[in-house]
């Protein structure tokens, strides 16, 4: 954790944005800004889009996609094997009966899990029920990258609160 913390103060962490929706790309350009970012979605399309500095979301500017210098795009996994954090920003929809799909996080979980290297930490943005990100993603990191959680690599839930066209309370890095 120590190594992480100096290299977020050096400016040297390397990041991964799993998920380039309206609550991943932000946060991707925002930490390309500052830090060495890849921002990793599986539509090639919308990455394509993204690097010709296109947002079909309209949650971000081609000004802000160009000034975001360190950020990278890719969808191969290799792409996150020298990342410190990573930030899983996937979808989670609803069925008619309004339980979730968790099929993305499931994904974005192994990706990671066979990315990350010891002493990674993990965020989850994705908006799930209490509980999941231990129960359903944790175990799916252990079992792909062979280590253990809170020894090897570290883990957390942060509570999405992006709010989708708001152009007022917009995420900035200060």
């Amino acid at each position: 954790m120590e190594n992480i913390l100096a290299k977020i103060q050096d400016g040297s962490v390397k990041i991964a944005v799993v998920g380039l929706g309206y609550v991943g790309l932000p946060l991707a350009v925002e930490f390309g800004k500052k830090f060495d970012t890849v921002g990793f979605d599986k539509k090639v399309s919308r990455l394509e889009s993204l690097r010709k500095g296109e947002d079909t979301t309209l949650e971000t500017s081609r000004e802000d996609l160009l000034a975001a210098k360190k950020l990278t795009y890719s969808d191969r996994i290799e792409a996150l094997q020298d990342r410190d954090i990573f930030i899983v920003a996937v979808p989670t929809p609803v069925d008619q009966y309004n339980r979730p799909d968790l099929a993305p996080l499931y994904e974005a979980s192994e990706s990671v899990g066979k990315a990350m290297k010891k002493g990674a930490i993990v965020v989850y943005e994705s908006t799930v029920y209490p509980g999941c990100t231990e129960e359903e993603c944790v175990p799916v990191l252990e079992r792909e990258s062979k280590m253990t959680f809170n020894r090897d690599f570290f883990c957390c839930f942060c509570p999405e609160r992006t709010d989708p066209g708001d152009k007022v309370h917009e995420l900035a890095c200060v």
